[in-house]
């Protein structure tokens, strides 16, 4: 059974003397998205859609640049103290939000203390648990106090934008929201466009394109077309896999490629049946081609993932338990869980992305030849994201992904932590929350850091709590007459630095 749920249309538009139609080519930066964000509050939203667009219009304190290198965004610098219990930022004194007020260490205090209240519907909240304190000193200093050492904080600190402290607050925020960053929201017309204006007081320099568009094309396929129409003029993620050797070879596309932060899963839910049963999980691990899946469906684009950490990073575990496609082996394990030869149906869900609904499609085939029934339902990537952070969600199987990991921590604590607030599967192992847990405070140098966060990856692997399929490799596609744009290994931070992008159409 194959069903995909409606989307439904929602338009939040401002007012605004803009006219989109109209606007002179060179004076419109026009940016292709794979999906339209969940909204445009940095303490809320956790997906890469709203990422992209948040952070044009916001900023953190710090950012990863395209080297993967932290570089200083609306601090000057910072520091830990020799024990690691106090971080401190020193903070730009010329930024302006985006009605003139100036910005200070209030917001920053007022935006994390925000994320830190019990009181409010942070998602991502355990990754700044270690801050007991926060303490200006004046306008442009701060202090976070730290009731533990955590080494990865500075690195979480990086993807929360600063939320305006006299705005904060406002009931429409998340949909009509003011920062410090290069261009400023106008419009929201919701699985259309977002428009943004050139931020004329950016500290940073006034845009030289004044305007900007983000199209929202989920379909790989609709995006290249628009592309190659030129309706937009570049973008990154969703490559349509078989037409990348003639992209490449086109003196008028350019193609640039980096390797990724992150990867594909099949995600089971381990609260219920079957999938409460390790057995089951590793039978359907066993059902995954992984090697076709890159080479058929991807083109070559990705390689074989095995765990949640990085190939490139010095924590990486290449000796994990893996779970090589076969069907026997599926067959085996089915029958040692006492399955074999039943008849019962699963369901596995995932969005509208392209690559996934042909993955599922051919994970349900594979099911089939062992007599399980898959029913894949495909949504639009707002409700699916949102149905799948409930605890009580009803998808038995999932695939999505995830990026940005950049440290073990991130690519583990959210997600495998008992507490962890993406652990969809409500996975759970008292040696892996104390390793998580012990990893925080250990130097991210040292070989002690290394062994802990291997160990880690090798007790999901004997847990089977992910299918590992792919990990990411990120492509963007320009036009040559665009100069700037960079193709980011964490497709979140893209467009960061839009406002030093040229048109000359």
């Amino acid at each position: 059974m194959f069903r995909k749920l409606g989307i439904l249309l929602v338009v939040v538009v401002m007012v605004t003397g803009i006219s989109v139609i109209g606007m002179a080519d060179n004076n419109t930066l026009n940016i292709g998205s794979a999906a339209e964000a969940t909204g445009l509050d940095p303490r809320l939203e956790t997906d890469i859609p709203s990422a992209e667009r948040l952070n044009i219009i916001m900023e953190p304190l710090v950012t990863f640049n395209s080297d993967m290198e932290l570089e200083t965004r609306l601090a000057t610098s910072w520091e830990f103290s020799d024990d690691s219990l106090r971080l401190s930022f020193w903070l730009r004194d010329d930024v302006l939000w985006h009605d003139g007020t100036q910005f200070t260490a209030e917001d920053v205090k007022y935006t994390m203390e925000w994320v830190l209240s019990e009181d409010n519907a942070a998602p991502n909240r355990p990754l700044y648990a270690a801050i007991s304190e926060i303490v200006i000193e004046d306008d442009y200093t701060i202090h976070f106090h730290l009731s533990s050492p955590n080494v990865f904080l500075l690195n979480n600190i990086a993807r929360m934008p600063i939320v305006p402290a006299h705005h904060g607050d406002r009931a429409d925020f998340r949909r009509n929201p003011v920062g410090t960053g290069p261009y400023k929201f106008v419009s929201w017309t919701r699985d259309d466009r977002m428009v943004m204006v050139a931020n004329e007081d950016y500290w940073g320099g006034v845009p030289i394109v004044k305007n900007l568009v983000f199209r929202a094309i989920p379909e790989d396929s609709g995006r290249l077309l628009a592309f190659e129409a030129g309706e937009i003029d570049m973008y990154q993620g969703g490559i349509v896999p078989q037409e990348l050797p003639r992209l490449e070879e086109d003196p008028n596309i350019i193609v640039q490629r980096a390797t990724g932060t992150g990867h594909v899963y099949l995600g089971f839910q381990t609260r219920t049946e079957p999938f409460d049963n390790l057995k089951v999980r590793q039978a359907m691990a066993h059902l995954l081609n992984r090697e076709a899946i890159i080479d058929r469906i991807q083109n070559g684009i990705g390689t074989v993932s095995t765990g949640p950490v990085p190939a490139g990073l010095p924590w990486y575990n290449p000796d994990v338990r893996t779970y090589d496609y076969s069907l026997e082996r599926a067959r085996e394990l089915m029958a040692e869980a006492g399955l074999e030869g039943a008849d019962f149906t699963v369901n596995l869900h995932t969005n509208e992305n392209p690559l996934r609904i042909r993955i599922s499609e051919l994970l349900q085939f594979e099911a089939a030849r062992i007599g399980i029934s898959v029913n894949v339902t495909i949504e639009e990537w707002g409700s699916f994201w949102s149905r799948l952070q409930q605890p009580d969600h009803p998808f038995d199987m999932f695939i999505v992904g995830w990026v940005g990991q950049v440290d073990p921590d991130r690519a583990m604590y959210r997600q495998f932590h008992t507490d962890g607030p993406f652990n969809f599967g409500g996975y759970s192992d008292e040696r892996l929350d104390y390793l998580l847990e012990k990893g925080l405070t250990v130097d991210p140098t040292t070989q002690e850091s290394i062994d802990i966060y291997r160990e880690a990856q090798a007790i999901v692997a004997e847990n089977c709590y992910y299918g590992f399929i792919n990990y990411y490799e990120e492509i963007m596609l320009t036009h040559p007459y665009m100069e700037g744009p960079v193709v980011h290994p964490y497709t979140a931070n893209a467009w960061q630095n839009a406002h030093l992008f040229s048109k000359n159409k």
